[in-house]
């Protein structure tokens, strides 16, 4: 009797041990996945503004179509180690088996070991808005060609400075922060298309050097106006996006009574550029589909989840608007998002 519940106490405790290992099992392959679904990372810069909320929102909406969970991760735009933050974001999306990362890199060479090292865990990582310097060491790019988007936006400018009869002075630039990939081809890009369209006159202006804000609209405040004080005859500034350049940019501008007198060109629509129309404190700007890139990002992701091949750059079109067309070009592509959540 003592023998037979013996036997049946260890059959119990054995069924127990068999069960146990294989829950274990199960949820070690199963941290990908939560209410059945696979999850997929999605780090943008930040994710607040007129340019990174409607890319965040087209990626939650189109993931949630798609059946997906979706992790936004992002800091504060003065956020400290803020590049080291966005990196333990990456090796978080390996460690929970991630089905695909989407990030944006602030930075070329820091994240290129991360997003190699998700790969090589067979995630399939898409980079937005920002690319690597080397295209085989992530899946794909979804979003703007930055030098040409920055072209077009200097071409736009010499235009108008030679409608204007402007053909000589000093040319700042304000952007966040000088080390993003982003910034620099815009910046090189600007030049290189300010120079086609200006010609033999683009050697009678001088650029200064470029202010970067951290997106504090104060800092950019403060510095043009000492650039716009130390010289007189500064003409053109360019903002290459985000909302402390754009702020920072027209409240110097007007400090120093120059609304109207100095043109000043902008990337990426923002309501806050409806404020300055009237008083001359934006001149045009150069627009991408800040939605569509989300969306695109995350139709992308599960083509490769999927295993599907996509090709290694989607593009995502710019479109210059003057500053009288801002605001009827702002409620069209508000109408764009609502339109596009319906469908």
């Amino acid at each position: 009797m003592k023998k037979s519940k013996l036997i049946l106490a260890l059959a119990v405790a054995a069924a127990a041990l068999t069960f146990t290992t294989a829950c274990s099992n199960t949820a070690s392959k199963d941290t990908a996945t939560k209410n059945g679904k696979k999850t997929l990372y999605f780090i943008p810069i930040v994710d607040t503004g007129a340019y990174w909320s409607p890319m965040k929102r087209g990626a939650e909406e189109t993931a949630e179509k798609l059946g997906y969970n979706i992790v936004v991760k992002t800091s504060p735009p003065a956020e400290a180690q803020k590049n080291e933050k966005h990196i333990g974001f990456i090796k978080e999306a390996i460690a929970n088996k991630a089905a695909g990362i989407a990030i944006s890199p602030i930075e070329q060479n820091m994240f290129k070991n991360p997003i190699i090292e998700a790969k090589d865990a067979k995630i399939p990582v898409i980079t937005f808005d920002a690319d690597l310097k080397d295209p085989k060491n992530r899946t794909a790019y979804v979003g703007t060609d930055n030098t040409l988007a920055g072209a077009d936006l200097g071409k736009q400018a010499a235009k108008k400075m030679k409608a204007d009869g402007i053909t000589k002075g000093t040319i700042s630039i304000v952007c966040v922060d000088r080390a993003q990939p982003t910034m620099i081809l815009r910046e090189k890009g600007v030049k290189a298309g300010f120079k086609e369209v200006m010609g033999d006159d683009a050697n009678n202006f001088k650029w200064l050097e470029t202010i970067q804000d951290k997106d504090q609209a104060a800092v950019s405040k403060e510095q043009l106006e000492g650039q716009l004080t130390a010289n007189k005859d500064l003409v053109t500034v360019f903002s290459l996006g985000s909302e402390g350049p754009d702020v920072g940019v027209m409240e110097a501008i007007k400090s120093q009574g120059k609304a109207g007198k100095v043109l000043h060109f902008g990337f990426d629509y923002t309501p806050t550029w409806e404020k300055g129309i009237d008083n001359g404190l934006i001149t045009g700007i150069v627009d991408q589909d800040a939605y569509n890139i989300g969306v695109q990002v995350i139709k992308n992701l599960d083509k490769t989840v999927k295993g599907e091949k996509i090709d290694s750059t989607i593009p995502i079109d710019v479109k210059y608007v003057e500053a009288k067309d801002i605001v009827s070009y702002g409620k069209e592509k508000e109408k764009q998002m609502t339109k596009e959540t319906k469908d």
